[in-house]
């Protein structure tokens, strides 16, 4: 299975947590690398109108819980940028009571941000 594909079971809320681990198989890293490798097509398709913010939004809470689950068994730190994107759209997610979209005015910044940091 191939990130794109995770990408789209996540989205059809069909994934189940072996699905990373066929993922990372199939494309030869580990399941780290498929966190970030993942967050990033996340980042990257919301940014250039593939996916809507909340069909990305959906997908990374998601990778969110799947990664915290293990990370925590792992007894690890949270795995970036995978974690930073998380945040990121997470930011778009309430009013910062500031008038502005906060999905304009801190999720996509916050995105690009990041992506050019880990290019």
């Amino acid at each position: 299975m191939k990130i794109e594909e995770l990408a789209n079971k996540i989205i059809n809320d069909s994934e189940v947590p072996d699905d990373y681990k066929e993922c990372a198989k199939a494309i030869g890293i580990g399941l780290e690398d498929v966190f970030n490798e993942l967050s990033i097509y996340m980042a990257c398709s919301f940014l250039n109108g593939i996916f809507s913010y909340d069909d990305a939004d959906f997908a990374m809470n998601a990778v969110w819980s799947t990664m915290l689950n293990y990370v925590m068994e792992k007894d690890i730190h949270l795995i970036e940028p995978c974690y930073s994107i998380y945040i990121a759209f997470d930011e778009g997610e309430y009013d910062h009571r500031d008038g502005n979209d906060p999905i304009e005015k801190y999720t996509k910044p916050l995105l690009k941000k990041i992506l050019e940091k880990n290019a």
